[in-house]
């Protein structure tokens, strides 16, 4: 069984609390740099800007954990996760 990540992030975000919080969070590393070059902190700007990737690879990596623990929880809807194109075999 594979999950696809993308997938996996949009059923995280809207069927767990958790999920939505952590993904807008994802805003403020958007935002934030913006804020302190406007501030003139340009180091930190560039540092927080570097945490983004790392920051989307861990949202991408919970979302999949998510999945997999809800599948578990409830092997019956594996089917309706496979129309909806969250995993495939």
């Amino acid at each position: 069984m594979s999950i696809v990540p993308l997938e996996a992030n949009l059923w995280w975000q809207k069927n767990n609390p958790a999920g939505a919080v952590l993904n807008r969070l994802m805003l403020l590393f958007i935002f934030a740099p913006i804020g302190l070059v406007i501030k003139e902190y340009y180091a930190l700007s560039v540092v927080v800007f570097a945490f983004m990737v790392p920051y989307g690879f861990l949202m991408r990596r919970l979302a999949m954990k998510a999945v997999r623990n809800h599948l578990e929880s409830h092997p019956e809807e594996i089917e309706a996760f496979e129309k909806q194109g969250i995993i495939s075999w």
